[in-house]
């Protein structure tokens, strides 16, 4: 298998003639993203232009991230941001770090199994929701009980008054587990953030204040840098350290090799192998990681915005634990439709009301970015429940047996890449993703 399978992934030529549309779906606006996505063009290099490296240390990023310097236990005296500034005025912390919801290396640096109460006290710093929430009277229940928060990501950005749609939309989201986050393009389950100063100061922003104010004076980008080393040095298995760096005599063997690192001992387990490569790399390609490798290859900052692929897979539409997304008016406690301008590839703007999470969308502004995510990567993937960027799959069963199903086949991804397992197939599959 391993000599037949060719990583190089080619470019898949698809007729949106040939495909299958949601009933729900303008064949105009359908075939409108199929011309955007082709017309990127991504590079599947496997290179990390947007990686930290030397320039941060682990050591310091570690405090500032919330633990002690053992790692046995959250320590916030040195992750907190606080004080006069210049820009927000008095910043008063809420108590929280990146460790509060990013809590340990055997939660994979997510959170523990549901309900939250159950192992974490109701005085944690991780039950004050408030403000990204918004005072949704939902925010416990989500938090606590389906493991989700509130994120505004448009929150603060300064050239949007505070009445805009894109300041007021947010979406309900697991936290992110932060193993192999380096070989990541576009940070967070939507894909946004460039590289890590960008996501560790979207963090702070967002996660360690009382308020809506930016205190960008207050954040030192030091301390970002070592945030963010900090989170690229988990990376397991070790070798997969090599992708890091052309030079290292193991790179061209994991980059030609995809399964080089997965130890598979089984007969089950290599015919999984053969039906992932078959059915799941059009998405999870980057060799050994099982993320995705498609990006625009250029520095940060200095190029168009280093986003990684992101897809629709239909996750969102099909919205499991029924979330609200409307905002709560909190002085009539009614709930307000969120109506967002997105503008099409051909210019025109649509007028699309909230129903569910939109995905990338919700950050860029792009109609064809509707219900996109980022690919997840999979290794320890059996240790990462639950799945998807809503949680909505609680077992590795549920999460692959979502891809045989019509929301999986109808959604945009699915009708380019349809998946029909087989009972045998779909557990080699499984099996393949535990020996992961």
């Amino acid at each position: 298998m391993r000599k037949l399978f060719s990583y190089s992934v080619a470019a898949l030529a698809v007729s949106t003639a040939a495909v299958a549309v949601r009933a729900d779906t303008p064949i105009a606006d359908f075939i409108l993203r199929q011309v955007y996505n082709a017309s990127v063009r991504y590079s599947t290099t496997v290179e990390f232009p947007q990686r930290i490296g030397a320039r941060g240390d682990v050591a310091r990023g570690r405090r500032v991230f919330g633990f002690n310097d053992a790692e046995t236990a959250i320590d916030n005296s040195g992750g907190l941001f606080e004080g006069q500034s210049q820009v927000g005025g008095t910043i008063t912390s809420n108590g929280k770090v990146c460790a509060t919801c990013h809590r340990s290396e055997a939660f994979q640096y997510g959170m523990p199994p549901l309900p939250l109460s159950a192992t974490i006290p109701l005085n944690d710093p991780v039950f004050n929701t408030a403000p990204e929430d918004g005072a949704d009277p939902n925010a416990f229940f989500n938090a606590d009980t389906l493991g989700l928060f509130a994120y505004r990501p448009n929150r603060f950005n300064p050239l949007r008054p505070a009445d805009d749609p894109f300041r007021q939309v947010f979406f309900w989201r697991k936290t992110q587990r932060l193993l192999n986050v380096v070989f990541t393009f576009g940070l967070l389950n939507d894909g946004r953030f460039r590289e890590m100063v960008e996501q560790a100061r979207g963090a702070v922003f967002t996660h360690t204040q009382n308020g809506d104010d930016r205190f960008d004076d207050l954040v030192a980008v030091q301390r970002l840098l070592d945030i963010g080393a900090f989170q690229e040095s988990h990376i397991d298995p070790p070798e997969l350290s090599a992708l890091l760096d052309p030079a290292d005599p193991n790179y061209a063997t994991l980059v030609n090799d995809p399964f080089h690192t997965v130890n598979l001992t089984t007969n089950q387990q290599r015919l999984g192998e053969t039906v992932f490569a078959y059915n799941c790399m059009s998405c999870h390609n980057m060799p050994n990681v099982f993320s995705n490798v498609d990006h625009w290859n250029g520095p940060p900052l200095n190029f168009p915005p280093l986003y990684g692929h992101t897809f629709d897979i239909g996750i969102s539409q099909r919205n499991r634990f029924n979330l609200d997304v409307r905002k709560f008016d909190t002085a009539t406690g009614t709930r307000v439709p969120i109506v967002l301008p997105l503008v099409t590839q051909d210019g025109r703007t649509v007028q699309y009301t909230v129903a569910d999470d939109v995905g990338a969308a919700g950050s860029t502004g792009r109609f064809e970015d509707l219900h996109k995510f980022k690919v997840p990567q999979l290794r320890r993937v059996s240790q990462m429940a639950p799945y998807f960027h809503d949680g909505s799959a609680t077992t590795l069963e549920e999460a692959v047996d979502y891809f045989n199903t019509a929301w999986y086949n109808d959604s945009a991804e699915g009708q380019l890449h349809p998946i029909h397992l087989s009972q045998p197939e779909r557990n080699a599959v499984l099996a393949f993703l535990r020996a992961l």
